[in-house]
């Protein structure tokens, strides 16, 4: 029998900073099973010295260094080297509540789901922590759909626990906005997902991070990322995702750091106009400031 019942993958690049404190909320977790993947993805800091040191005491802790290949080919490398039926990824400069374990699998395996996910806090750098609700619903199992169209923190990775054979079918590919790229897809094509309504993930903003960079490249990438989603999801839940997207976009064209991407952002909505008309949710999507995008009015 597995003795490993969760497989926690962590890519690490440069986050010697942070890198205890991630590691030490694995450890302390209160579920046990757990095996800690990490995959050193080249660092030219002490990060791989660090893991080395966790991985000598801890005998659930496994150190990988591979050639420099970024987070998506770290995190893929983690999976194809790990042993638990149930995979989770965390970032290297975040950690998780001593709980989220023992919780998602709880719920996972009682609901029979394909994905656990739960609610975030967001930790600022100046240490303001802001309470992040995944979905305004009840815990349970929570209809795909209304995820997809309403969820926050919905694209991204690591506050979510997975059946292991999901990961036989998908893979990360892109070096850019990789969450973004496949997470809607895989739960838009998953049968059941459950909502630990928990607040059990501790994401912290790091200015100079990827996500933080305000360049017009970053935000093509973006668009791009937009674009293939609305080709690859599953047909069933376009419209919920086309309604995500565009509120989605709408924000970043409300924020004033982003207002030099403007004319990008309005240029994409103008590109999937068919979808927004079209959309189920129009009444609710369509207001006079999306009325005026569409249209190019001034």
């Amino acid at each position: 029998m597995n003795k490993y019942r969760i497989s926690v993958i962590i890519p690490v690049f440069n986050l010697e900073k942070y890198l205890h404190r991630c590691i030490d909320s694995l450890l302390n977790q209160s579920f046990c099973g757990i095996e800690i993947i990490i995959v050193d993805d080249k660092s030219t800091d002490n990060s791989g010295k660090i893991a080395d040191e966790f991985a000598c005491k801890n005998d659930n802790v496994k150190v990988f260094h591979i050639k420099r290949g970024g987070v998506s080919n770290a995190r893929n490398y983690g999976v194809q080297h790990s042993n638990g039926d149930y995979i989770a990824f965390l970032d290297g400069d975040d950690c998780v509540n001593n709980d989220i374990y023992k919780e998602l699998y709880m719920a996972i395996t009682s609901q029979k789901a394909d994905i656990a996910f739960c609610d975030v806090i967001k930790v600022h750098e100046n240490g303001i922590k802001e309470e992040i609700e995944s979905l305004n619903l009840e815990g349970g199992i929570v209809p795909v759909g209304k995820y997809l169209k309403d969820g926050k923190y919905m694209q991204l990775a690591w506050n979510k626990l997975y059946k292991r054979e999901i990961w036989d079918r998908f893979s990360f590919e892109s070096k850019y906005f990789e969450d973004l790229l496949l997470i809607p897809e895989i739960i838009s094509k998953s049968d059941s997902i459950v909502y630990v309504k928990k607040y059990l993930n501790y994401y912290f903003i790091r200015d100079k991070s990827i996500s933080r960079t305000f360049s017009k490249e970053n935000y093509m990438h973006k668009i791009n990322a937009y674009k293939n989603v609305i080709e690859n999801v599953n047909e069933i839940y376009k419209d919920e995702l086309v309604y995500w997207i565009v509120n989605n976009i709408l924000d970043c064209i409300k924020r004033k750091e982003l207002y030099f991407f403007r004319e990008e952002f309005i240029s994409f909505l103008q590109s999937i106009s068919d979808e927004i008309r079209d959309n189920r949710y129009k009444t609710d999507l369509i207001d006079s400031e999306i009325d005026s995008i569409l249209y190019n009015k001034k």
